[in-house]
C-alpha cells in the first residue's frame, strides 16, 4: 500500500509545535553580518519601491486540513468547548482560519472599537454577547484587537476571559496573535485546553510549496523564517539555485534607543497599531521622537503603514524579532 504523502499543512497543538533547526554554519554568518555592520559605515539601504513582490501563497489548503481536525468537535451539538487558535505575524493562520468560519458561517464576535477600550473605569464597556439565538458556534476574529496595554485598556478583554472560560459563552473558536497571546496568558494566568496553530514549515515543505531549491538554500530559508509561511514568502525570490550569498535583510537603524524597541514592541503586540493608538500606550515616547522612529523604521523595510495601521513587515519581522530579544523584551513562544 502506497504512503500517503506528506502534508505541507498540519495543524497541531501549540506544545507540538516545532521550528525548524538553524545550522550552525547559518549562526556563524549571523553574527559576522552583524559584527561587520558594526565595524563598517552605513550604506543606504534600498527604498521601498524597490523592493521585489512578496509571492503570494494560498491557504486554502490549510482551511481543508483545519477542516479535517476541528471537523468531530464542531459537528458535536453536546460539545460546548472553545478551540484556541494562536496565529504567528504572516503565519496565514488567520486566513486559513477565516475561510474555514466562512464555510461553516460561524457567527463572528464584533470587537469593541479600540478608541473604547481606555475610556474610564466608571463608563460602560461595550457587550460581548457571541451566543446567536439558535447557539450556534461562533468565532472571536483577533483577540489581539480586543485590549490596548494602557491601565484602562484591559477591562474589556478581562470581561471575555471571565465570560468563556466560565462557559457563559457556549461553543466558540478564538483566534489570537502569538505576540498577544504572550502577554495575555499572564493578564489572566488560568491554564486553557485546545490550544492549536498551525505547524512549522521545514525544508521539505518549503519546497513543496516551491519557495526555494538546493538543500542548503531550503535549510538556511527554514532558519531565517523560524518556519513561518509568510516570512518564508516574504524572502522567496531572493535567491538563486546553489547561492552562497545570505539573504538580504533590511538592517536595523544606525541609532537604536529604547523608542526603537518600545514601538516594535507595541506594533507585534497589539498585531498593529495607529499612530494615536501608540501614544496611547507609549506615553514616555514624545510625539515627535515616536514620528521620527515610524518613519524611520518605515525606511527600513521593518515596518509599514496599511489603511491607517502600522504593522511589522513580513520582511522585518526576523530582524525586529532579534532586536526585541536581544532587549530583553518578552517574546512569544514561536
Amino acid at each position: 500500500m502506497a504512503e500517503e504523502p506528506e502534508k505541507t499543512w498540519q495543524w497541531v497543538t501549540v506544545d507540538d509545535y516545532e521550528k525548524p533547526a538553524v545550522p550552525t554554519t547559518i549562526k556563524i554568518k549571523k553574527w559576522w553580518k552583524k559584527f561587520v555592520r558594526w565595524i563598517t559605515p552605513e550604506q543606504e539601504q534600498e527604498g521601498e519601491e524597490e523592493q521585489s513582490q512578496v509571492l503570494e501563497l494560498s491557504f486554502d489548503t490549510a482551511a481543508e486540513t483545519l477542516d479535517d481536525c476541528f471537523s468531530d468537535w464542531l459537528n458535536d451539538d453536546d460539545d460546548s468547548s472553545l478551540r484556541w487558535i494562536i496565529a504567528p505575524p504572516h503565519s496565514g493562520v488567520e486566513e486559513a482560519v477565516q475561510k474555514w468560519a466562512e464555510k461553516h458561517s460561524l457567527a463572528e464576535v464584533s470587537l469593541p472599537g479600540r478608541e473604547s477600550l481606555c475610556d474610564p473605569d466608571d463608563s460602560p464597556m461595550p457587550d460581548f454577547s457571541p451566543k446567536s439565538d439558535d447557539n450556534k458556534p461562533w468565532i472571536m476574529p483577533q483577540l489581539a484587537h480586543s485590549f490596548l496595554r494602557q491601565t484602562n485598556g484591559l477591562r474589556w478583554v478581562r470581561e471575555f476571559f471571565a465570560q468563556v472560560l466560565s462557559g457563559e459563552a457556549g461553543k466558540g473558536v478564538i483566534v489570537c496573535d502569538s505576540w498577544a497571546w504572550a502577554f495575555l496568558e499572564k493578564v489572566w494566568p488560568v491554564p486553557v485546553n485546545q490550544l492549536w496553530t498551525l505547524q512549522g514549515l521545514d525544508q521539505n515543505a518549503l519546497e513543496r510549496l516551491g519557495l526555494a531549491r538546493g538543500d542548503g538554500r531550503l535549510r538556511a530559508l527554514a532558519a531565517l523564517s523560524r518556519g513561518n509561511a509568510g516570512v518564508a514568502a516574504a524572502y522567496s525570490d531572493r535567491y538563486q539555485r546553489g547561492s552562497e550569498k545570505t539573504f538580504d535583510t533590511p538592517a536595523l537603524p544606525s541609532e537604536i534607543n529604547d523608542a526603537t524597541a518600545f514601538v516594535c514592541y507595541a506594533l507585534l503586540l497589539h498585531r498593529g497599531m495607529s499612530k494615536t493608538q501608540l501614544v496611547q500606550v507609549l506615553p514616555i515616547v514624545s510625539g515627535s521622537q515616536l514620528e521620527i522612529q515610524l518613519q524611520v523604521l518605515k525606511q527600513r523595510g521593518l515596518i509599514e503603514l496599511e489603511q491607517e495601521l502600522w504593522y511589522v513587515t513580513a520582511r522585518g519581522y526576523p530582524v525586529v524579532r532579534d532586536l526585541l530579544m536581544s532587549r530583553g523584551f518578552w517574546l512569544d513562544r514561536f
